[in-house]
């Protein structure tokens, strides 16, 4: 991938909410990051799971610049790609969601 498709992504924790639903905490945890500046971006994917740069899960969601994740009371690590037609770029730094 070229370095200008290099995506400097910047995920912002934006809000806290946490639910008790049968007998387990969830929250939801809405994300955003900046645009990459490449015009080959056509959408973006938004990783997590329960160790670091250990992603179990994976959510494209398209050209989209937000998302919210509901997860349990555990410990998450979250990251995003953007993708062209052709590649993917590098994690963006991984973000921590501490336990509840």
């Amino acid at each position: 991938m070229s370095s200008r498709f290099y995506l400097h992504l910047l995920i912002v924790l934006v809000s806290l909410v946490s639910t008790q639903a049968l007998h387990a905490a969830t929250r939801t945890i809405k994300f955003a990051w900046k645009a990459s500046p490449s015009a080959e971006v056509v959408g973006y994917k938004i990783f997590w799971g329960t160790g670091s740069h250990n992603y179990q899960n994976v959510r494209d969601v398209k050209n989209v610049l937000t998302t919210s994740l509901t997860l349990s009371e555990t410990k998450y690590y979250v990251a995003v790609t953007a993708y062209s037609m052709t590649a993917n770029s590098w994690f963006s730094n991984e973000v921590i969601v501490p336990p509840l």
